[in-house]
């Protein structure tokens, strides 16, 4: 009899770690974590950064983030002149357009409430537009955790 208890709870214990390990990392997580590494880097090459405004949101509403990261993506950063710190910058830019991990939260916002079009943020230059977008990633980040 206590054999066989003992080998059920083996049983048991290894389907609990089999389902466990099969769930693996938060790919969310890691990708905005990726996200922000990106930022960064792209902070160094500001300064080589084209002068024209873009669109930054700020302050957006909750529920509204997806939307307010798609209108980042949706920005060309562009290098303001030619060389290897334009490859970097293209290579940096591509990276921030990859599709974000689906996750619980993103699928309840199918149903979204009136997010605020694109065109509608105010108009930023290079260096406060990455700022608002490390921001936004870091608030989606924290929004996941709680």
């Amino acid at each position: 009899m206590e054999r066989t208890i003992l080998c059920l709870m083996v049983i048991f214990s290894g389907t609990v770690a089999h389902k466990s390990s099969l769930q693996g990392p938060d790919r969310f997580l890691i990708r905005m974590h990726q996200l922000i590494d990106i930022v960064d880097q792209l902070n160094n090459y500001v300064n080589y950064l084209g002068p024209e405004f873009l669109p930054a949101p700020e302050d957006v509403k909750r529920h509204c983030e997806q939307s307010a990261f798609s209108c980042f993506q949706k920005v060309q950063l562009k290098s303001a002149n030619a060389g290897d710190n334009e490859k970097i910058i293209n290579v940096l830019t591509k990276q921030l357009m990859r599709k974000l991990p689906p996750t619980h939260a993103g699928r309840r916002q199918k149903q979204r409430l009136m997010c605020p079009s694109c065109d509608s943020y105010e108009r930023k230059p290079p260096k406060e537009f990455l700022e608002r977008l490390k921001s936004l990633i870091q608030k989606m980040i924290h929004q996941h955790l709680s």
